[in-house]
């Protein structure tokens, strides 16, 4: 009788070891509790009234699914002992456009060898080559010339860790710099636009600059697929 407890306790501790407790809060974009979500984990739904939510699971990996309307957002979280998670419903950036592209190339393909083009073909050749003269006019103003901005990134890129925040230290404008080009953009961008806005600075050093706005409590950063969302407070 007392093999047969024994065994029975051995099976009810290890039914309920693995057992966890998942919650936390759910926030729209302005970071304010968001109501009536329906939020899925496994098998388990749940709809939360009040922005928040809270399921008892086995430990292990799952995928959380959070809609509301049009918007439905999809997280792996693992789930390892009782945890808070929150979720942000935040809409997805599109992929955004790759940063500078190496500009040897030239700014005007060969012209056909057609014997006879249409009119319109003309007309946009024309207004290409326009935005393509205006688009380099401008970085060549923002930037300078071609050699030297690949040469600010290419010493951008050397630099280590501690050089880069003794230059934050140095110029707090790329503190302030990055804060107004935030609240340029409604007060929510994408890190990797925020860098493509800051260039010739690395992206590690952007990613410092971020951190410094995090410890003034003037931002928060969400981690948003592969990459982050940056929103104001």
């Amino acid at each position: 009788m007392k093999k047969i407890l024994t065994i029975l306790c051995i099976l009810l501790l290890a039914t309920t070891v693995s057992a966890a407790t998942l919650k936390g809060s759910i926030y729209d974009t302005s970071l304010n509790l968001e109501k009536d979500v329906l939020i899925e984990v496994g098998q388990q739904k749940f709809l939360s009234k009040d922005g928040s939510y809270q399921f008892t699971l086995d430990e292990g990996t799952y995928e959380l699914i959070s809609r509301k309307g049009l918007t439905e957002i999809k997280e792996d979280v693992v789930v390892k002992g009782d945890m808070v998670y929150d979720v942000f419903l935040l809409a997805d950036f599109k992929d955004e456009d790759q940063l500078w592209k190496e500009t040897d190339d030239d700014l005007f393909a060969d012209a056909p060898t057609e014997e006879k083009w249409p009119l319109w073909k003309y007309i946009l050749g024309g207004l290409i080559a326009a935005w393509a003269l205006i688009r380099f006019g401008k970085a060549r103003v923002k930037y300078g010339s071609l050699g030297k901005f690949k040469k600010q990134i290419k010493q951008e890129q050397k630099k280590t860790v501690a050089e880069h925040k003794r230059d934050i230290a140095n110029e707090p404008s790329y503190v302030e710099k990055a804060f107004e080009i935030i609240k340029k953009h409604d007060g929510r961008i994408s890190q990797k636009q925020l860098r493509k806005e800051m260039l010739p600075l690395s992206e590690a050093k952007i990613s410092l600059i971020v951190t410094e706005l995090e410890h003034t409590n003037k931002v928060v950063k969400v981690k948003k697929g592969r990459g982050n969302v940056i929103l104001v407070k």
